[in-house]
């Protein structure tokens, strides 16, 4: 009994000792600091549509492409998810997404025939250009490649897989038809939303630059890169 009595005072004193030597020393016990518990609010009270005219600074480009599509009804119905491209996604000829293998944007990746090239005369510029307008394109395909952004169910990170789970778009026709987007949470801590993040795809590791705004009508996952649907071969192995 006296030596556990005897080893308490060692272990008391030695307690003492090093308490005061951190104080001597400077250094004193983390003190609690106030803390306010918040949740960031990712409401919106506006349609996809009303919100993309609200920020014409980011979506200047896909505005004036869905006017020249003459789809805007699209992005009032319920339910939907939207995958809205910001104008570095679709006109800037200047940005090169990192990793991928089709690298630009909508228009630098999707020239036009230069009507002036002149192979002996440089001046009259290259042979093919980025154009500065949706209106050289046909109007199916830019009616079709503003569909494949619209999903017809309602995905976010509440409902998200942590494998690629392909969601038709509302360009999907049927069998056959490749125009559907994959969906997946990354399996690890910081649980980010991949888009199309499927293997072999033009950029697997693409995540919104903003992610979850619950509109009215939707949910909104806005993009600085645009999406490519996969092959069939893809889609037969998922």
């Amino acid at each position: 009994m006296k030596k556990t009595q005897y080893n308490f005072l060692l272990a008391l004193l030695a307690s003492v000792v090093i308490f005061t030597g951190c104080e001597l020393a400077g250094l004193e016990y983390q003190k609690d600091v106030p803390f306010d518990a918040s949740i960031r609010n990712s409401k919106i009270n506006m349609n996809a549509l009303e919100f993309m005219k609200s920020r014409p600074d980011l979506f200047s480009s896909m505005i004036e492409a869905v006017n020249y599509a003459g789809i805007s009804e699209e992005y009032t119905k319920p339910g939907r998810t939207f995958l809205l491209l910001t104008n570095r996604a679709l006109a800037d000829e200047t940005y090169f997404p990192v990793g991928s293998s089709i690298m630009g944007s909508y228009f630098s990746v999707n020239k036009i025939a230069n009507p002036n090239y002149n192979p002996a005369d440089p001046s009259k510029g290259p042979k093919l250009l980025s154009p500065d307008s949706w209106i050289v394109y046909p109007h199916e395909q830019v009616i079709r490649f503003l569909g494949y952004h619209i999903i017809k169910e309602d995905i976010s990170f509440r409902n998200s897989k942590t494998f690629p789970f392909f969601y038709e778009s509302i360009a999907y026709t049927g069998d056959g038809d490749t125009a559907k987007v994959s969906f997946h949470l990354t399996n690890d801590r910081n649980a980010s939303l991949r888009v199309n993040g499927y293997t072999g795809s033009r950029k697997s590791d693409l995540s919104p630059r903003t992610s979850g705004l619950d509109c009215v009508n939707g949910v909104i996952h806005v993009l600085d890169d645009y999406l490519i649907p996969p092959t069939k071969a893809i889609l037969g192995n998922q």
